[in-house]
C-alpha cells in the first residue's frame, strides 16, 4: 500500500487499514511514509495492533453476550435457619451458563468478570438475619425486623472463574424462619467479561 493508495481509502471495509496492519512488518509500515513523523506514527501504530491482537488471542469481546450467564431463583419452602445456613433457593426461573445450583443454593462464577447480584428474604413469625458471601467471605448483610419484613441485598462483585456466591444465615444469631411460596429470591447475572 503507497500513500497514493491511502487517498481516499475506507480504513474499516474489508478489514480495512487495521485488516492490512495485522500483515505488515515494521520495515513496510515506514516504507509508505514521506517523513520520519509519519513513519514513527506508523510504527506506534503497527506496534498497538499487534499488542490489541496478543491481548485479546483467545478471548472474545462478545463472549458474554454469545454466551451469557444469568439466574433467578425463588425460595418455596417455609425455611428454619440457625448457625452459617445456606439458604437453597429451589425454584428456576431463569440459568442461563448453569451457574447456579438449585441442590445447595450456591452460584459458581463460569468465567472471570463483573457481576450484579440481588437477594431478598420475607420474615416468617419473627426477625432475620442473613447475608451475602463471596466463598467465605461475608459481603453484605440483611435483616428484616419483625414477622412480615423484607430484607434484601444487592451488589456489583468482580469475581474469578470458580468462585461462589451464596445467601447465608447470620452465624451469630439464633433460629429463625423465613417465608417460602416464592416471596424470597436471589438473582445475579455477567456484566461483562474480565
Amino acid at each position: 500500500m503507497t500513500n497514493e493508495d491511502l487517498h481516499g481509502f475506507d480504513f474499516f471495509k474489508d478489514g480495512g487499514l487495521v485488516g492490512d496492519l495485522v500483515g505488515w512488518s515494521t520495515s513496510e509500515a515506514k516504507e509508505i511514509c514521506t517523513n520520519d513523523r509519519s513513519a514513527n506514527i506508523m510504527e506506534s501504530l503497527f506496534k498497538l495492533v499487534k499488542e490489541i491482537q496478543q491481548h485479546s488471542k483467545g478471548r472474545n469481546c462478545d463472549d458474554h453476550q454469545k454466551n451469557p450467564v444469568a439466574f433467578y431463583a425463588g425460595l418455596t419452602k417455609y425455611t428454619s435457619l440457625s448457625g452459617s445456613h445456606t439458604i437453597v433457593y429451589d425454584k428456576i426461573y431463569t440459568n442461563l451458563g448453569q451457574a447456579y445450583d438449585p441442590n445447595n443454593g450456591k452460584f459458581r462464577a463460569p468465567v472471570n468478570g463483573i457481576y450484579y447480584f440481588s437477594c431478598s428474604l420475607l420474615s416468617y413469625g419473627g426477625s432475620f438475619h442473613f447475608i451475602l458471601m463471596k466463598n467465605n467471605t461475608r459481603l453484605s448483610l440483611g435483616y428484616g425486623h419483625e414477622g412480615g419484613d423484607s430484607g434484601s441485598v444487592t451488589g456489583t462483585v468482580i469475581l474469578s472463574k470458580g468462585d461462589v456466591m451464596s445467601v447465608q444465615h447470620h452465624p451469630a444469631v439464633g433460629s429463625e424462619k423465613v417465608h417460602g411460596d416464592e416471596y424470597s429470591i436471589f438473582t445475579g447475572y455477567l456484566i461483562t467479561t474480565l
